[in-house]
């Protein structure tokens, strides 16, 4: 079964104590069938950074609409309020008197403040990990668990700002044991039975709200539309009214006086309505007493808008980097056996920064350039801190004899993404110790930032590594604004052995020769075709151009092209949405960049690279390793051009001859599966067919031929939005820079960078062609590799001898291998005495 957790030992599925009270379904008040019943729901949606930052809307609004509510809630034991986000009612609490945090334990062991979804943040569905949501919906409910037991248990996820709705998020609530879902954007109005994972057989009762979150302008009971009939009386006992808004509540008093004035009049004036104070909780519970069929669905809903899919990659990119780290700190707080009391505030501070960015306007990047610096800043403090955890860790895991730490002099070098380090860059003999965050022995291409110079390499053991490539840095590559003063010209590339759960340390030392075992050919001296061979394939490419024409594998040749395009946004067009912030509304078919050139290539140590230029702000490097399944495309893109006040949506498009028949799989969150098939009657932007059939793509995409029996699948290192819009071709976009908001925003997404010339990003996507009975063990693979990567830290020495005889130099943290199939997914400290660990299945059934 696709993604079971064996083992879950966390609050998600715990036993809940504390002290009982008629809290939950109890606390709800008396409906009465003959009626109609309105809900009343009193809540404040609190977004975790948006105009404002955190810190911001915390202190303008969080401290006045909390404090008013606790005040207004103990005048009326008929009131009730709905609190959501823990991020900011977990600050509120720890700044509170031990007084009022009593009177508030008491509103919520009587059900007057009720606790719905319980996650840090209400997280996005369409870029945010599943990973990370695990993780953010953890944070929330294990302190709720902790300072509420029983009666902080939410009962009713609460996704209704998100845009859009992943079924893979239901599919997880249904998991951590909710009993119902509530959304909004992009969702189908009504209730309905929602079925999330075929392999899992999870379904989840769904309602949608009916007039957004906002209260409704009106409530008239006058109009004729709106009576109640014998012919609806039993399908409409039961309304839900959110008396909800962005930040509402400052001054409570405000919402209870005047909703306590609609409740009096209600009642007075319409004999056959019970309006009553409510929460989402009780409103299910009403459903549910009604028997009701419903109807049943097994889709998603991500065409709401797209835009957002690919919003600021750099930022994306750090996402998933920030969340790599934290997820190797807190396995190395276990395995290092570090005291909790001296390494949770740093794992706190990392945890809270990643959730934060799973925030809806976060890791989507909606909110303005700002606010997106400041989650820049915030994630940077939170690598920051898993860093000390690692150092702290590796203090007494590279001791020699374990009890008792070392003084370390290894550093990280936290610009290896732009190939920078200036450690490895001005010596001459680096130790490069690699930790592996997962659970199974992983082989690693490892790339080294030097100078252009003869290497040797060596690893734990003082054995020789065979194969070493040294290859130039690209031009574009070197040119980066963020490398300024950066020495390296040259990578140096080996494959290194990594430990489950380990690390090991491999020794480089610079040669007094020059290097001459790497061939370097620039675009008018190469005159015959060019192949660059792969472990189980060879790439085919015009001599003239470099573009890839053809791949063969298994002794087939295959059509293969691969190419940048950009599409313009729609933008002043009457009566028609402008691609924004948002949303993605491309104005026609994406446009060429004309015939791209071919610069170098390079062969060294079993490595081949071939750089290309698409444009002058458009540059990729192609890569093969003789024993890789993959083909790696290493591309740099921006700063993207406005002087023609033309936004700019850039993509990347894979085409091969493979007959999918319209039909392509992307993830969902990283997760599961999903089947979709091009639809060219689908329709959003107003007209828009290409963003209607425009997905976001979490890990992979693929297209399969199932005559011949191969799959191409193409796999990324951030989330972004992408198709199929043809036959046998994926393309994801890996940058945009617009020059208007588009709608539901006065955002305009336009990325300067550091030298103002528009933001230039770096990113990789890994091919595979294969056979289709092979493709999901290659792809789930890779893909866990490329989500919990390898960390690295750098050190300088003086002989393999003495650097050997003061530090551990391999470590596994696994005894006994798991199955091939079983993933790690979580090793943390949950408390002074205990430890969560969450294994997964790695496969769905149609895998393997």
């Amino acid at each position: 079964l696709h993604m079971i957790l064996l083992i879950l030992l966390s609050v998600l599925l715990c036993v809940w104590e504390g002290v009982s009270g008629k809290c939950g379904y109890d606390a709800c008040p008396a409906t009465d069938p003959h009626k109609l019943n309105i809900h009343l729901i009193a809540h404040s949606h609190n977004d975790v950074g948006w105009t404002q930052t955190p810190d911001q809307l915390y202190d303008n609004h969080i401290v006045k609409i909390l404090g008013t509510v606790v005040e207004e809630l103990q005048k009326d034991p008929a009131r009730k309020y709905t609190q959501v986000e823990m991020y900011f009612f977990h600050r509120w609490w720890l700044s509170q008197t031990d007084e009022l945090r009593d009177v508030v334990r008491k509103l919520v062991a009587e059900g007057r403040l009720v606790f719905i979804n319980g996650g840090w943040t209400v997280n996005d569905e369409g870029a945010a990990h599943y990973n990370n949501i695990i993780d953010q919906m953890t944070m929330g409910l294990k302190f709720l668990n902790q300072t509420f037991g029983t009666c902080g248990r939410p009962k009713v996820s609460w996704q209704i700002d998100p845009f859009g709705a992943s079924i893979e998020m239901p599919s997880l609530y249904g998991l951590m044991g909710f009993d119902a879902n509530v959304y909004n954007r992009g969702v189908p109005k009504g209730e309905y039975i929602w079925h999330t994972s075929k392999d899992l057989n999870t379904k989840v009762f769904t309602t949608v709200l009916h007039d957004h979150y906002y209260p409704p302008g009106g409530f008239n009971f006058e109009n004729a539309n709106e009576s109640i009939t014998d012919a609806n009386v039993k399908e409409r006992t039961s309304r839900v009214v959110t008396m909800d808004g962005d930040f509402f509540y400052n001054v409570a008093s405000k919402w209870y006086d005047n909703m306590d004035k609609l409740l009096k009049e209600t009642k007075a004036s319409h004999p056959d309505v019970n309006m009553i104070y409510s929460s989402p909780n009780c409103y299910i519970k009403a459903l549910n007493g009604m028997n009701l069929s419903y109807t049943e669905r097994d889709v998603d809903y991500l065409s709401y808008w797209v835009g957002y899919y690919s919003n600021r990659p750099a930022l994306k990119y750090q996402d998933r980097q920030t969340n790599n780290i934290l997820q190797a700190s807190k396995q190395l707080s276990v395995i290092g056996r570090l005291d909790p009391a001296k390494t949770k505030v740093y794992l706190d501070e990392a945890a809270n920064e990643v959730a934060i960015l799973t925030h809806h306007d976060a890791i989507t990047g909606t909110c303005p350039q700002t606010i997106s610096n400041e989650y820049t800043s915030r994630l940077q403090s939170g690598y920051a801190a898993s860093k000390a955890v690692i150092r702290k860790a590796f203090e007494y895991l590279k001791s020699k004899t374990g009890d008792k730490k070392v003084v370390l002099k290894d550093v990280f070098c936290d610009a290896l993404n732009i190939t920078d380090c200036s450690l490895t860059e001005t010596n001459d003999r680096i130790a490069v110790t690699v930790y592996n965050p997962i659970a199974r022995p992983v082989e690693h291409y490892i790339r080294v930032p030097v100078v252009d110079a003869k290497y040797e390499v060596f690893d734990e053991k003082g054995q020789a590594v065979k194969s070493v490539a040294i290859l130039p840095v690209s031009d574009d590559v070197r040119k980066l604004p963020e490398r300024n003063g950066s020495l390296g010209t040259h990578e140096l590339v080996f494959s290194g052995q990594l430990p489950a759960l380990g690390f090991t340390t491999y020794f480089v030392e610079k040669q007094k020769a020059v290097q001459d075992t790497h061939t370097s050919e620039n675009n008018q001296q190469v005159q015959a075709p060019i192949d660059m061979k792969g472990k189980s394939f060879t790439l085919h490419i015009n001599e003239t151009t470099g573009a890839i024409e053809t791949i063969t594998v298994n002794g087939t040749t295959h059509k293969l092209r691969q190419s940048f395009k950009w599409y313009k946004s729609r933008a002043n067009q009457p009566g028609l949405e402008d691609s924004g912030s948002y949303n993605f509304c491309p104005d026609g078919n994406a446009n060429d960049y004309g015939t791209q050139k071919l610069v170098a290539r390079h062969t060294s140590g079993g490595v081949h690279e071939l750089s290309q230029v698409f444009a002058n702000y458009i540059h990729q490097t192609v890569r093969t390793y003789e024993d890789r399944d993959y083909v790696e495309f290493d591309w740099t893109v921006g700063g993207i051009p406005t002087d023609d006040k033309i936004g700019k949506e850039i993509i990347t498009r894979f085409e091969s001859d493979l007959k999918s028949d319209g039909v392509y799989y992307t993830d969902a969150n990283g997760r599961q599966t999903i089947r979709r098939k091009f639809n060219p009657q689908a329709k959003i932007c107003g007209n828009n067919v290409i963003a209607a059939n425009w997905f976001p793509i979490y890990s992979h995409v693929t297209v399969k031929d199932e005559k011949q029996g191969l799959a191409l699948t193409v796999l990324n290192d951030r989330t972004q939005g992408g198709s199929s819009l043809m036959d046998g071709s994926v393309e994801l976009m890996v940058h945009r820079r617009l020059e208007f908001h588009g709608a539901g925003s006065t955002l305009v997404i336009n990325e300067t960078g550091i030298d103002g010339k528009g933001l230039e990003v770096r990113g990789k996507h890994y091919l595979f062609l294969h056979p289709i009975a092979q493709s999901p063990r290659l792809v789930r693979r890779l893909s866990e590799q490329l989500f919990m990567g390898p960390i690295e830290t750098f050190a300088t020495y003086k002989t393999r001898e003495e650097y050997s005889g003061e530090y551990s130099t391999s470590f596994s943290g696994v005894g006994d291998q798991l199955p091939e199939s079983v993933r790690l997914l979580t090793l943390e400290k949950w408390s002074d005495r205990e430890v969560l660990v969450r294994f997964e299945h790695m496969y769905e059934k149609a895998d393997n």
